[in-house]
């Protein structure tokens, strides 16, 4: 198994409802996606503007069509657009 934990901070000219109206689908396609164990996004108690996905998958195989999807190549540069310094992406087996 694959756990990949993204973290990014929106920049402060983002609202929350522009960052969902992107990752509500990716989230919603991504727990369909072959060989997802789970996909959600979290948003951090102490720092609203600081969130994470938390994603988890069988393999590699599984993982690389993941990133390959469209609803994957079309979110993830957007949200990458709407952060401070990108996404920082944690990744273990």
């Amino acid at each position: 198994m694959i756990r990949l934990n993204a973290f990014f901070v929106l920049k402060e000219d983002v609202s929350l409802e522009e960052l969902k109206a992107i990752t509500d689908e990716l989230v919603a396609k991504s727990r369909t996606d072959e060989g997802n164990l789970g996909y959600d996004l979290f948003q951090s108690t102490t720092n609203p503007r600081v969130m994470m996905f938390c994603e988890s998958w069988e393999n590699q195989e599984v993982l690389d069509k993941h990133s390959a999807a469209p609803h994957f190549t079309f979110a993830v540069p957007k949200i990458g657009e709407m952060t401070e310094n990108g996404l920082k992406i944690e990744r273990f087996e």
